[in-house]
């Protein structure tokens, strides 16, 4: 995506034309979809954050409020909904650890249909379980950064660091990631 393509789509998003906001939702879903996922490892609860996003930044869009750096906007947006979800999560946890914990044992995970419909390729199950094993700040540079292709400006505005802390993060997390991969590979006979 160049840098004028955001900025012409943001002076089109911000006539408040609901069609417009459908292209702007169709370009973005799947993005923050997959960038929410990979924070809360349920399908069910992505959806709803998603959905969440899109509602917050259509009011932002209502009340007239300033956006900068659409993509930039959009990932803050979604980063900050995670970061509200998990405290409410653990606010809810405290009053009801064990109460729940039988009946969460039974409810089966619905990543697990997705994936078998979707019939993902062996690479592709070792790389999300890779990604899923680092920390929470690498994870999220290597999401944003490579799957989602934010420029490293981009990624230092979402994440509030500075472009070069993005790209020492951005070398100690693929350097991560690929001893995750390496760690994981079966040895063979030789």
């Amino acid at each position: 995506m160049s840098n004028l393509f955001p900025k012409f789509f943001l002076l089109k998003l911000k006539t408040k034309d609901p069609e417009v906001f459908g292209q702007f939702y169709d370009l973005y879903v799947s993005k923050i979809y997959r960038f929410i996922f990979y924070k809360v490892s349920s399908a069910e609860e992505a959806e709803d954050l998603t959905s969440e996003v899109f509602l917050k930044i259509w009011q932002h869009l209502a009340d007239n409020k300033k956006i900068d750096h659409l993509n930039a906007f959009v990932y803050q947006v979604a980063r900050n909904l995670v970061v509200d979800h998990y405290r409410q999560k653990s606010q809810q946890k405290i009053v009801r650890e064990d109460d729940n914990q039988e009946m969460l044992e039974q409810i089966p995970d619905h990543r697990l249909a997705v994936d078998q419909q979707l019939d993902l390729q062996a690479d592709a199950e070792v790389l999300e379980k890779a990604i899923r094993k680092l920390k929470d700040e690498y994870r999220e540079i290597i999401i944003l950064r490579y799957l989602d292709g934010l420029s490293t400006g981009e990624v230092a505005r979402v994440t509030n660091k500075t472009k070069g802390n993005v790209r020492v993060l951005a070398y100690r997390a693929i350097k991560a990631l690929k001893d995750i991969i390496e760690s994981s590979k079966p040895l063979s006979d030789e």
